[in-house]
């Protein structure tokens, strides 16, 4: 008999989808086409990051659609990260009352949602 060694697992990981990159200015005439973004990565059932650094201006509709990203992946196990957040994106999810909801980053440290997450 020879001996073998045992064969290992190897890891496969599947690649990971860019961020989502918010533009500068988003009103309720993107809501439709950001609205099957989120949704696309959301089917995928990975990790999804938000860029929201350069968001200038943001319509409630849009802040409806994040927080309803962040509410759906959180029950489905999906870990939803910030990879940026500007102050106009903040003031403006705080103003609608959602910016608990978004769970921003705070400083320089990504906070996760999710059960994946935690």
């Amino acid at each position: 008999m020879s001996k073998r060694k045992p064969r290992t697992a190897k890891s496969v990981s599947a690649p990971r989808p860019a961020p989502i990159d918010l533009d500068a200015r988003l009103t309720i005439a993107q809501a439709a086409g950001l609205h099957g973004i989120l949704l696309e990565h959301l089917s995928q059932s990975g990790p999804v990051v938000v860029d929201g650094a350069r968001v200038e201006e943001i319509d409630t509709a849009i802040l409806q659609l994040l927080a309803s990203l962040w509410r759906t992946a959180a029950a489905r196990g999906i870990a939803c990260t910030w990879r940026g957040a500007s102050n106009n994106l903040r003031d403006a999810a705080t103003l609608v009352g959602v910016a608990e909801t978004l769970r921003f980053p705070q400083g320089e440290t990504v906070r996760a949602c999710g059960d994946a997450a935690a």
